[in-house]
């Protein structure tokens, strides 16, 4: 029903993956294959939403009615088996803000937060923004698959850590953790009494495995678990600034309602309530289709890399459509291998310094772009890669 091949020229509009090329890069002709977000139009019922919203013409402070709260539980409902109250969601314009909030209210000034790196970058600039100090566990890659380092968790953890920022599915490995996982992970926050912030914005985006809420494992319920989620990522509606928190505990939800009122927190977004309706209520087959096309993509890429470029190895993932390559192989340090990128194959990528710990001599590809971009992309790193002297096999 969807036609995800359609041309779209973001170039000449205000898109920031493409407006800031030329800043960030120093080059505004690459292509832009980092920031996390589509090359496609969001869903039609999204759109329409927004459009009668917009015919109302007056965009003053808002709050948002039942709807939106309805939208929230429905969705996680039906797609990912969370039943949950609408009481428990908190409306946040961001899950970054969101975080920034509830850091805030439920931790001090110098506590740490454990995270475990290569990890989406803002999570670093929000903790230490908020005057908190990561505790970073880097991930190790067992039989394949990058996975927690509980051993060496247990060693690092202490008094001055206070809670656990988990990434559910993983940005930028792609990981998608089993339920063993998430239960070694409350266990451990169980025995050392942390909060537990769990990041889902993903969570729609999956193509291998089974995406599990994290909250969902936690029935004891003696592990405090606050959920990000937003409809951002999976319809492509990032810069509309909408997404939401689950708070179950009162008390916790009580504290980071007082906070955000502390904070001068703003009104709801004005188009908050049509996009998360348009989206949850109304554009499901929408995703299921885009999840094709993606999973296509994804294939793609993958069987690509290791056909034709086999210097590069594709980290396996099971959800995003964000590609994690490792680059150790073509024997370059960081600066080189960024000026490799940007002025051999002209592409502009997510160095994986971003991610902290870990991410030297990786690179994040974002594939949600019209295929034939896409297989435009990768014929040109063949032919670059090879005249480089990189087309022999390793």
């Amino acid at each position: 029903m969807y036609d995800f091949d359609k041309s779209t020229d973001r170039k000449k509009t205000n898109a920031f993956k493409w407006k800031a090329l030329k800043n960030l890069y120093g080059d505004e002709e690459l292509y832009p294959m980092w920031v996390a977000d589509m090359e496609f139009e969001t869903a039609p019922a999204v759109k329409r939403r927004i459009l009668e919203r917009a015919e109302q013409g007056i965009f003053g402070y808002e709050l948002l009615s039942d709807k939106y709260g309805k939208a929230v539980k429905h969705w996680l409902g039906k797609r990912h088996g969370y039943q949950i109250d609408e009481g428990w969601v908190v409306y946040c314009s961001s899950v970054m803000t969101g975080l920034s909030a509830a850091l805030q209210a439920l931790t001090k000034e110098g506590d740490e937060i454990l995270i475990n790196p290569p990890i989406y970058g803002n999570f670093f600039q929000t903790i230490q923004g908020c005057g908190r100090k990561t505790l970073e566990i880097p991930l190790v890659e067992k039989a394949g698959k990058m996975t927690f380092d509980m051993e060496r968790m247990e060693r690092a953890v202490s008094d001055r850590t206070k809670a656990f920022l988990l990434c559910s599915p993983h940005n930028p490995t792609g990981r998608v953790w089993t339920k063993k996982e998430l239960g070694e992970i409350i266990d451990f926050c169980r025995r050392h009494h942390l909060l537990l912030f769990s990041d889902e914005v993903h969570f729609d985006l999956v193509f291998e495995g089974e995406h599990c809420m994290t909250a969902c494992q936690n029935r004891r319920e003696d592990v405090k678990v606050i959920t990000f989620v937003s409809p951002g990522k999976s319809f492509n509606v990032a810069g509309m600034q909408t997404a939401s928190m689950i708070i179950e505990d009162p008390c916790i939800r009580s504290d980071v309602q007082k906070k955000m009122k502390a904070m001068s927190y703003p009104f709801e977004h004005s188009f908050a309530e049509a996009v998360t309706v348009g989206a949850y209520l109304e554009s499901e087959q929408w995703l299921n289709e885009l999840l094709d096309y993606l999973g296509e993509n994804r294939r793609i890429f993958t069987d690509f890399i290791s056909a034709n470029i086999p210097v590069l190895r594709v980290v396996p993932s099971e959800a995003t459509y964000l590609m994690w390559v490792d680059c150790h192989s073509m024997d370059l340090d960081d600066e080189e291998l960024e000026k490799f990128w940007i002025q051999r194959c002209h592409l502009a990528l997510s160095d994986g310094r971003e991610f902290g710990t870990g991410g030297s001599q990786y690179v994040r590809f974002n594939v949600a772009c019209q295929r034939e971009s896409l297989k435009k992309v990768l014929e040109q790193m063949a032919m670059v890669f090879h005249e480089s002297g990189y087309g022999e096999e390793v």
